[in-house]
């Protein structure tokens, strides 16, 4: 393929926030292809569901090495990649030594123990919306604000502050949406403002893991004081924004399939389930996290070379043939549900259990206190916010 006739990447959405429709054709045709990106440079993206498990298992495809002088880049300018304390950014031991840290707030145990204030934030924002205008806004009013009001009781940030941490996070994950001067004051400012949250829990410790967190640097000194505010910001940031895009694309796919929705009404049964079916189906994003080939790899047959960058879909997998019968269907019923959308190998989220604790609140404490949810516009009339990490509704519009 010449370079006048690489695919430009980010793909366009389908229809109603559906994925690319050339994601179809690539998995059956050719998993790892070539595409351009915004910043001028080309990388191979990966669509099949086995090519992306590899590609995020393989330890010479790199996300440090994104960092390195030359490396290929995804946009012109500074963005999230740049950033040596960035979670998603490092490898090896420092990258283990940091999950530690955090795991043991993120178990199955601890994100149950979470479950009934979960639920109780969601009905406060569900009495709101009751009490408000109609037709609802579904995705400010309550997809948008749950997870980052749990996400700051967990980390001891202040929830009225949910506003502002919001707009850091959109200009944080910005692909094309922001400038590069945009996501470096995000940056900046974000950095700042989790500082000055170090020092109050300094003062005031609590049981939160912020607090946890700072104990790990005074007194073990198992993380420098720049790790221990990036940490915080990573929890902040990621610690909600996808759960958001989770939220609020499942929202809108279970009141595009009306039948769906009426399923999870009369069978509650169904919810978790149904929420690993809503994952694959309408998952957080359409864009790839890019590594860097430390040495020459084959990848389902293609060869990359040292140096350039592997792009793996992992939302595209979901709906590959090879793993799901009839992908393009939404069934809140099937037993052959699989997906990539927490990822794989050694960047697996570490924040799936309570990921999962919030879908299934949100999605279960929705069905029973508005049973009759229904979208108050055509399908096709919802926009979609593009040019970010994660995909979102710019509103979603409601009734009851």
């Amino acid at each position: 393929m010449s370079d006048d006739s690489l695919t430009q990447y980010p793909l366009p959405l389908g229809p109603l926030g559906e994925p690319p429709e050339k994601y179809s054709e690539l998995r059956a045709k050719c998993p790892v292809s070539r595409v351009r990106l915004p910043s001028g440079d080309a990388a191979w993206m990966v669509t099949g569901y086995d090519e992306v498990v590899a590609a995020m298992s393989d330890r010479r495809l790199s996300r440090a090495a994104l960092r390195e002088p030359g490396a290929v880049r995804t946009v012109s300018g500074e963005d999230f990649s740049d950033n040596p304390y960035n979670l998603l950014n490092q490898e090896g031991q420092d990258h283990t030594r940091l999950r530690r840290l955090i795991a043991p707030a993120f178990t199955p145990r601890k994100a149950e123990l979470w479950r009934a204030r979960i639920e109780e934030i969601a009905h406060e924002l569900i009495d709101q919306l009751i009490a408000g205008p109609r037709p609802a806004d579904l995705h400010h009013d309550f997809a948008a604000t749950l997870p980052i009001w749990v996400i700051c009781e967990m980390v001891g940030a202040p929830v009225e502050d949910r506003a502002k941490l919001q707009k850091w996070t959109d200009r944080l994950v910005s692909i094309t949406a922001h400038t590069p001067e945009e996501r470096l004051a995000a940056r900046e400012e974000s950095a700042a403002y989790v500082a000055g949250l170090i020092a109050q829990h300094r003062e005031e410790p609590g049981e939160d893991l912020l607090s946890t967190l700072i104990t790990a640097r005074d007194d073990a000194d198992r993380l420098n004081e720049r790790e221990l505010v990036w940490l915080g910001i990573n929890l902040l940031v990621a610690g909600h924004d996808t759960t958001v895009s989770a939220i609020s694309r499942s929202l809108f796919q279970l009141l595009r399939h009306p039948d769906q929705w009426r399923l999870l009404v009369d069978n509650p049964d169904l919810l978790p389930g149904a929420t690993e079916e809503l994952l694959r189906y309408a998952p957080p994003s359409e864009i790839g996290f890019m590594r860097i080939a430390t040495e020459d790899v084959e990848l389902a047959g293609t060869k990359v070379a040292k140096g350039e960058g592997v792009i793996p879909v992992m939302h595209a997998a979901g709906r590959d043939t090879r793993r799901v019968s009839a992908p393009e269907t939404l069934d809140l019923t099937r037993t052959d549900t699989t997906h990539l959308a927490f990822g794989h190998g050694h960047h697996y989220c570490p924040g799936v259990g309570v990921a999962r604790v919030e879908l299934q609140s949100a999605f279960g404490t929705l069905a029973k206190r508005l049973p009759s949810l229904r979208l108050a516009v055509p399908a096709e009339q919802v926009e979609w916010i593009g040019g970010l990490l994660t995909l979102r509704p710019k509103a979603l519009p409601v009734d009851w």
